[in-house]
């Protein structure tokens, strides 16, 4: 990953107060078309983190000494909306973009971010899911450099570590560790019901195993694809819901439930939300389970 002699890095007084526009996080949606861009809002993290909410996913910018890294770039509309608060932080290019997974809320401005001169990391199997699954043809701003399944590298005195654990939401997870802040960004791998992408590689039943290997990570604060940042216990606590979902969905295949009693028979009131699959995803689901000793 080729480097430019270190910048000058500037901070901007009163930065929080110059932020406070409207705020509120978008949901995300699945959908390839692109919505008029969302306003996007400005949070510190930790010292040298910031969360841009909006535009249909987290944006998470990391200063360096030699630029930023941005981990997930928004849906197609935002990249200038993204870029002018990134510049508010710093006055240093984005060097390296981060995507967490295909969907166009993460990577529907990789062409742009390309054409300014980043760096686009990813997953190996996200190329062949951005043109399978995603927008497809030219000026998708394929990535630049990928990996399987486990990546460091170093950007102006900061170390970055990107980490697939297993399939889960997708074939192509990317977790992002930023260790000296401890600090990782999860993607879509944390939300308030789990979806799993069967088309692109997804597991329900491999979600938790995915989650047991984030947790051995040290940090204390996870950065989500949308919403709230979480602590190590919300995601435990998620962990633990998923892990209890499973078992009981285990269960009730064992004991000669079919997939059209399923999803009526499964119990999952008391786990904070009423989970449903779509009928083609409830057929991927059964398969897991019917798999397992």
């Amino acid at each position: 990953m080729p480097l430019s002699n270190t910048l000058h890095l500037r901070w901007v007084s009163a930065f929080l107060a110059m932020l406070a526009t409207t705020a509120g996080f978008a949901q995300y949606t699945h959908s390839k078309d692109s919505p008029a861009p969302s306003p996007l809002h400005a949070e510190l993290v930790k010292t040298g983190l910031f969360l841009i909410s909006g535009g249909g996913c987290n944006s998470l910018v990391r200063l360096s000494a030699n630029g930023m890294i941005v981990v997930d770039g928004k849906l197609p509309g935002n990249y200038e909306a993204l870029l002018a608060l990134a510049n508010k932080i710093s006055d240093q290019p984005v060097r390296v973009l981060i995507n967490t997974d295909h969907y166009p809320q993460h990577t529907g401005n990789n062409a742009k971010f390309l054409a300014a001169g980043a760096q686009i990391l990813a997953h190996e199997n996200l190329h062949k899911n951005l043109l399978t699954l995603g927008s497809g043809g030219a000026g998708i701003g394929a990535p630049t450099k990928t990996y399987d399944h486990d990546l460091n590298f170093q950007l102006g005195g900061i170390e970055a570590h990107v980490f697939h654990f297993g399939n889960a939401h997708t074939d192509e997870d990317t977790v992002v560790y930023f260790p000296n802040l401890k600090a990782v960004a999860i993607g879509d791998l944390f939300a308030s019901i789990p979806d799993p992408d069967y088309s692109a590689g997804g597991s329900l039943v491999g979600w938790g195993p995915v989650l047991e290997q984030i947790l051995k990570l040290d940090f204390d604060v996870a950065v989500p694809g949308t919403g709230p940042t979480i602590t190590k216990s919300d995601l435990e606590a998620f962990k633990r819901n998923i892990d209890t979902l499973i078992l009981r969905a285990r269960r009730l295949v064992q004991s000669g439930v079919t997939k059209k009693q399923l999803m009526g028979r499964l119990k999952t009131d008391d786990l904070g939300r009423r989970f449903q699959l779509p009928p083609d995803k409830v057929d991927r689901f059964y398969a897991e389970l019917a798999q397992l000793k």
